[in-house]
């Protein structure tokens, strides 16, 4: 009788149960890149209004839609409440530090490759111009990958031909040629990277700039790891086995980006192209699909917007001053301070783990410190023309003693420290000055033009270089400094009706 009275007293308590049994029930069709089988646990969100409520199941938010014939997978990409966007974006980072890794080993292994190939540092420093002209058909050819094959293709067809071409220089190339011409579809394959990896993450629902300082922390930090692994391979005698790493990382990333990316299929992309992605993040199935493209501006009309082409100025000279220092900073010290390659190499990574701690550190300071991004970025440019000042001051002095080395590692770390979060930095600051509608193609246009200072600017130190000494490189890294700080400050003059970002 005192269960009957309990039942009726509390006539939700069955259909309570049902539930919790039902959801325990669906557990075993849930696809484990969706939603991993895991069991339910008790927890809330809070609302604006204070109440508590059971947060939405992954599989809730993925909806299929119909769209010319196509059934389309539609989700938030919000990592925390759908795991594939989690494996999404652990691709991302992984493909990252392969770019990380691929930027700084070519600068790395300059003395190396002058003297396994007979060759002059001029025809060496080709290999950037060489990855250069590969960037540059991945800013034109982006468009028409996605179209073809969606943000799965143009990642998977990025990771494998990182695969296919380090495998070759693994391999030892017998000629100089042969190893340049490994280097344009790397190039390609990293533009094509570059741009998926930084829109993936640029719309992201959450945490978007920490994600964003992450990721590009990771960069840092595989360029930070280079110069040590490759001395320790060269003097090992087996230079080209430092490739097995940026190899095998490109293999997982692959293998995670088949089924992490499977549903970004080319309607997908045509159906999002055609969707108000800002007035409507999270795609409903009941968009409207009769809507037409927008008009999309020609090269030459957005360069010529002030947002746009100061971004892309900026990151002219930022990439280049970056790219340079890293890449020629170890082959200056090997020729101006000691022949001790692994002494120096060391030194060499002070300034990339600059760089990394900076992104990482520097990302929760300027939310806590400054009112915008814009006028952090003013202070970072600063310091950044102050340390590399002192790099130029400290260049200068010959000295082989330990306290001198210490000296000479703490201004690189210091000029890596504050010259790391502009780039991040920036692109918020890009997002936040321009239209809506001219948010992908003018960020993308202006990382394009940035990838071009990345490679033509250390490519044209080498020649300086080759032709005035290489005593001359932290002078050169100054003045690439000097312009990307005076660009900055010229965005208030330029920029208009953004008081509140700038």
């Amino acid at each position: 009788m005192e269960t009957d009275r309990d039942s009726k007293a509390n006539p939700k308590g069955t259909d309570e149960i049902n539930e919790i049994t039902d959801e325990w029930n669906s557990f075993a069709d849930v696809d484990p890149l969706v939603d991993p089988p895991t069991a339910p646990e008790e927890s809330f969100e809070i609302m604006e209004d204070g109440d508590l409520r059971d947060p939405p199941l992954s599989r809730d938010l993925i909806r299929d839609v119909e769209w010319k014939g196509n059934i389309l997978k539609l989700y938030p990409l919000d990592y925390r409440k759908v795991p594939m966007v989690k494996y999404q974006v652990l691709a991302s980072f992984i493909m990252f530090a392969v770019f990380g890794f691929n930027d700084q080993s070519v600068g790395t292994l300059l003395p190396t490759l002058m003297e396994y190939y007979n060759a002059t540092k001029v025809q060496v420093s080709n290999i950037f111009l060489i990855q250069l002209s590969g960037y540059i058909c991945a800013s034109f050819l982006n468009e028409r990958v996605h179209n073809s094959w969606g943000m799965r293709g143009g990642m998977f067809v990025a990771a494998a031909l990182c695969i296919v071409f380090f495998s070759i220089l693994m391999s030892k190339p017998s000629k100089l040629p042969i190893f340049m011409f490994c280097c344009f579809p790397l190039g390609l394959g990293i533009g094509i990277l570059d741009a998926s990896c930084n829109v993936l993450v640029g719309n992201m629902l959450v945490h978007k700039n920490e994600l964003m300082g992450i990721m590009h922390a990771v960069y840092g930090c595989a360029a930070m790891l280079t110069p040590p692994l490759v001395a320790h391979f060269v003097k090992w005698g087996h230079w080209s086995m430092y490739f097995v790493i940026p190899f095998l990382m490109s293999v997982i990333g692959a293998c995670i980006i088949v089924p992490s990316f499977r549903f970004e299929t080319a309607a997908k992309y045509h159906y999002i192209c055609e969707q108000d992605e800002n007035d409507n993040p999270e795609l409903t199935p009941d968009a409207t699909t009769s809507e037409q493209p927008p008009q999309k501006e020609s090269f030459l009309s957005l360069l010529s917007m002030p947002p746009i082409l100061l971004y892309a100025l900026f990151l002219f000279a930022y990439l280049g001053a970056e790219i340079t220092t890293g890449a020629w900073f170890y082959t200056y010290l090997l020729e101006t301070k000691s022949t001790d390659q692994i002494k120096m190499s060391y030194i060499a990574s002070t300034f990339w783990i600059g760089l990394t701690a900076g992104r990482l550190v520097l990302g929760f300071v300027t939310k806590r410190a400054f009112s915008n991004e814009y006028r952090a970025c003013r202070v970072y440019c600063g310091m950044t023309v102050f340390f590399y000042t002192l790099y130029v001051l400290v260049g200068w002095i010959n000295s082989e003693s330990m306290s001198y080395l210490i000296t000479l590692s703490l201004v690189m770390f210091c000029c890596g420290f504050f010259i790391g979060p502009l780039f991040p930095s920036a692109s918020i600051v890009a997002v936040q000055v321009l239209p809506n509608k001219l948010q992908i193609s003018g960020v993308g246009i202006a990382v394009a033009f940035g990838g071009c200072g990345g490679a033509i600017l250390p490519y044209s130190a080498g020649i300086i270089t080759h032709w005035i000494g290489i005593e001359w490189l932290p002078t050169i890294c100054w003045l690439l400094v000097a312009i990307f700080s005076v660009i900055w400050m010229l965005y208030p003059k330029y920029i208009k009706g953004h008081d509140d970002a700038l």
